[in-house]
């Protein structure tokens, strides 16, 4: 069982992981994000843990520090994924449970909810999850079982399986329009743009957004 300290390590750590992606990795907005005040005091035990170098204002992950931060980061998001898609919580709950899980997690087990989850690419907020060992290894026959929505037949129902896109603004549109893992679309129309049905409503999409959301390859196609 993890002491307290471990535990504030691991939030410092995944704190320093969110910043490292955000370009933001400073003591400055590591102050901004530390609210309470405790994260600073933890600084020096982990840089004695080889865990960040400090050089003034400047703080970066070891290597194995950004391994251990890495791990803490795939295992919350991934939680993130299984409360919000399977149990159905909602955000008020959502962070609160995945901080405890990402804590008692075991490897083995994080990658167990990867696959029962067809290997997700985003959290519900849209950040990326850190792929595992088992997402590379299932890279080629996910690939073969997912298809771009544009390449569903008109009238095929099928499952969005993720979203494969490098602009945020239209992930999170698309998620404000419930196109999320796991939801049932059914394409009605290619073209001049695609129309799609979802949740018993008719949404309009630019063909190029229909190429970028991947869905579950129908049975039998």
């Amino acid at each position: 069982m993890k002491h307290t300290g471990d535990y504030k390590r691991d939030e410092l750590l995944e704190l320093l992981w969110h910043l490292d992606e955000s370009h933001d990795l400073t003591l400055a907005s590591l102050k901004e994000h530390d609210e309470e005040g405790l994260f600073e005091s933890y600084l020096k035990d982990i840089a004695y843990q080889d865990l960040v170098r400090l050089e003034g204002e400047s703080i970066a992950l070891t290597p194995k520090g950004k391994r251990m931060a890495c791990d803490i980061t795939r295992s919350h998001r991934l939680a993130e994924r299984l409360i919000s898609d399977v149990l159905g919580s909602g955000d008020k709950e959502l962070e609160v449970a995945a901080c405890e899980f990402e804590h008692v997690l075991a490897p083995e087990l994080v990658d167990s909810i990867c696959t029962l989850l067809g290997h997700p690419r985003n959290c519900p907020h849209g950040k990326p999850i850190p792929e595992g060992k088992c997402c590379i290894e299932a890279k080629g026959t996910l690939e073969s079982a997912v298809i771009p929505l544009s390449d569903l037949a008109i009238g095929a129902p099928a499952k969005v399986a993720f979203v494969n896109t490098r602009d945020d603004a239209r992930l999170l549109k698309l998620m404000s329009m419930g196109i999320t893992p796991g939801v049932e679309v059914k394409l009605l129309q290619k073209y001049p743009a695609l129309v799609i049905e979802l949740d018993q409503s008719q949404l309009a999409i630019e063909n190029s957004i229909g190429d970028e959301i991947k869905v579950w390859r129908p049975a039998g196609k």
